[in-house]
């Protein structure tokens, strides 16, 4: 005896094979983006880790007092009366 078989076939009993077709193209496009999506998540975080670190670089002032303000002293190195104070604050 034969076991059942689950082949689609139309109704003069001949093989379904386009329905076979679009079944196996849309099981290879599932596992592609399941691939991709594996691994875009985890080029997706160092990317955003790189250019969060990056912005932060670019964004520290210098050890001089200057930095992204355009080079003005900062607000808590000046005095009251408008001179500014060297040194780290």
């Amino acid at each position: 005896m034969y076991a059942q078989d689950d082949v689609r076939r139309h109704p003069d009993g001949s093989a379904d094979l386009d329905f076979c077709r679009r079944r196996a193209a849309r099981l290879r496009t599932q596992a592609l983006r399941e691939f991709f999506r594996s691994k875009t998540v985890a080029g997706t975080k160092v990317i955003v880790a790189v250019v969060a670190v990056v912005g932060a670089l670019y964004l520290a002032p210098a050890a001089d007092g200057v930095g992204w303000n355009g080079g003005k002293p900062r607000l808590n190195a000046t005095i009251a009366n408008g001179t500014v104070v060297a040194g780290k604050f």
